[in-house]
């Protein structure tokens, strides 16, 4: 009996020792811990957010070096950059130091983009076709921080007699908005005529009409109805009626233009042209032309001011093409450098008079060497330009005012003394005030001496120089 007592506090007390040892060593560890000297880092997260275009500030929360007692500063060194100008994921490192101890911190940044579209919708209610419950044209644009211009990526939607227009950004971000709608079409058919909407036809020549298509908002593709009185064996200007109707009853017209003339000869027939214009010369030379009851070609440019182009046009002489920019190295360097050239003053005349040249001069002429160093340029573009559609022409009578001739005097000179005996395409430039003052004597000295004077057209002869490139 007395036995198992004294067993029994020996095993108590062996208990109380353990966990007097227990209790001790967790002291002892806790103690250890708070009281070492180690980096002691809060608030660090290892992936972090920013958003874009926002400014980015290094996120490694609080660190330093110490204990619970007391903790220094510690030096931090960064390594890695974050584009906020560009949505993605960046790693940054930061290595902090204190003495010779050194810890390092991995942090993933991910610039993210929270901002919805911005959706304009100008219109306050949606059409819908009456015919199909198709959504007609909506004026409406968007754009977004990050994507830019998103109005081509815009999603219509009929619903309940509601039109939702939603838009979603590249980030996932999404825009809505309702409009009231109304079953009502109040739009006309878009026709389209095929080919030119100028046309030259020569005198008992044969005209084939290329027609015209027309789709409608509503219908798509609609009938045309062609009202062609043009008559071949009659010189005159025709006006070819194209007219197009939907199911609603909205109508539509467009016109063509064709012009029937008699094919030039070209004997004893002067053409005076003048290049690189329009200037402040033009005006000068329109008053002088209009005196004698002449007309001319002008091959302009992208300079000079509009509406001397717009005068000269509407005074009946040929507006044609010279170049935009005149700058060879550019023009010359390759076909699309020419065409893109080309087009640009073509737009420029069909913006000021609405009508679209075809006839044209190159730079320097077709024979010209300053295009050389793009070896056989000029042969290809000679052949290309006729292949879609333009008519080019050089000259036959140079007038030296580009070089050789600096007064009235010597411009005169050079061009009454080289006329030929059948056509005469004189090259002069309203951009010399000198050869503008020239043109009165000349045209006097030509109507004297049985000298016809015309401008160009599709019908006139080329004139073509042999081309050496």
């Amino acid at each position: 009996m007395g036995n198992n007592r004294v067993k029994k506090r020996k095993i108590k007390k062996k208990i109380i020792i353990v966990f007097i040892i227990l209790v001790v060593g967790i002291l002892g560890f806790l103690a250890y811990n708070m009281f070492k000297s180690d980096f002691r880092i809060r608030d660090f997260n290892k992936n972090i957010e920013v958003n874009y275009k926002s400014k980015y500030k290094e996120n490694y929360g609080k660190v330093c070096y110490g204990n619970i007692i007391s903790c220094d500063k510690v030096t931090v060194k960064t390594k890695g950059e974050v584009d906020t100008n560009k949505l993605g994921k960046y790693k940054v490192t930061y290595t902090l130091t204190k003495g010779s101890d050194k810890k390092t911190l991995s942090q993933t940044v991910s610039v993210v983009d929270k901002e919805k579209p911005k959706l304009t919708i100008e219109d306050e209610v949606a059409y819908i076709c009456p015919n199909n419950n198709k959504i007609q044209n909506i004026k409406m644009s968007a754009t977004d921080n990050y994507d830019g211009d998103l109005t081509k990526k815009i999603k219509t939607e009929l619903k309940n007699d509601k039109v939702i227009v939603s838009i979603k950004d590249s980030s996932g971000n999404i825009t809505k908005k309702e409009m009231k709608t109304k079953k009502e079409d109040k739009e006309s058919p878009v026709i389209t005529i095929k080919g030119e909407k100028n046309i030259y036809v020569e005198l008992n020549g044969q005209y084939n009409d290329e027609g015209a298509t027309a789709v409608d908002n509503c219908d798509g593709e609609v009938k045309v109805e062609v009202s062609n009185p043009v008559d071949t064996s009659k010189e005159g200007t025709y006006n070819v009626i194209y007219t197009a109707k939907d199911s609603s009853g909205n109508e539509s017209k467009e016109e063509r233009e064709v012009k029937v003339i008699q094919h030039e000869n070209g004997y004893r027939t002067v053409y005076l042209t003048f290049d690189d214009g329009p200037s402040a010369y033009t005006y000068e030379l329109l008053d002088t032309l209009k005196r004698y009851g002449v007309k001319v070609t002008f091959f302009v440019t992208g300079n000079g001011p509009d509406d001397a182009i717009k005068r000269a046009y509407d005074e009946g002489h040929t507006i044609a093409l010279h170049t935009n920019t005149h700058n060879y190295d550019y023009i010359y360097s390759s076909v699309d450098n020419y065409f893109e050239d080309l087009y640009a003053v073509q737009s420029r005349v069909e913006r000021i008079t609405g009508y679209k040249p075809n006839l044209i001069r190159f730079p320097g002429g077709s024979s010209n060497t300053v295009s050389s160093f793009n070896p056989g340029i000029m042969t290809v573009l000679t052949n290309e330009v006729e292949k879609r559609g333009f008519k080019y022409f050089d000259w036959n009578v140079s007038s030296g005012d580009a070089g050789s001739a600096y007064t009235p005097d010597e411009v005169y000179s050079n061009v009454i003394s080289t006329l030929q005996e059948g056509s005469s395409v004189v090259l002069q430039h309203d951009i010399k005030g000198f050869s503008v003052e020239a043109v009165g004597r000349i045209i006097e000295y030509g109507q004297a001496n049985g000298y016809t004077f015309k401008p160009l057209t599709e019908f006139s002869p080329g004139a073509h120089h042999g081309v050496n490139n």
